[in-house]
């Protein structure tokens, strides 16, 4: 399975993630079949063809989630909504705890 995902690079506390395009198996720094882009989060900027993205979507290669909601954030096409898992909090709050 393909999976299109943020490839950590750069050098310490100062990080450039790749958006990449590899197995699912492979490891996440060098095991990739192609570099669709880049995101700096310093600078919250993504720099990425979303149309290349989503032909490979197209193709059954599937993106992490962070990298969805990224996406999300950016086109607001609501297929990336679909590979975010929505999650509830569980729990209480200190604030309610003391009361």
């Amino acid at each position: 399975m393909l999976v299109i995902r943020l490839s950590r690079h750069g050098r310490k506390n100062l990080a450039v993630y790749r958006v990449v395009l590899s197995e699912h198996t492979k490891p996440v720094k060098y095991g990739y079949k192609e570099v669709l882009w880049s995101y700096d989060p310093i600078k919250h900027a993504l720099k990425a063809d979303v149309d290349v993205i989503l032909g490979w979507i197209a193709k059954w290669a599937q993106p992490s989630e962070r990298l969805a909601k990224l996406l999300l954030k950016e086109t607001n096409n609501k297929l990336f909504d679909k590979f975010i898992e929505h999650r509830e909090r569980k729990g209480t709050t200190k604030k309610e705890e003391k009361k």
